[in-house]
């Protein structure tokens, strides 16, 4: 999460955000419930595939 944060420390990204990237990179989840659109879309993910709902 640290070096998520310090990646795109200019968006800022929060510590919520980067723990629900990490997880789901860790968990294989391509699949993401949120209504913080901004940040999800700008962080690339190592997943090759990913969905951002609603």
């Amino acid at each position: 999460m640290a070096e998520l944060v310090a990646q795109y420390r200019e968006l800022p990204l929060g510590t919520a955000d980067a723990s629900v990237i990490v997880t789901a990179e860790r968990l294989g989840i391509t699949e993401i419930a949120t209504l913080d659109r901004r940040h999800f879309t700008v962080v690339r993910s190592t997943l090759a595939h990913t969905s951002l709902l609603p």
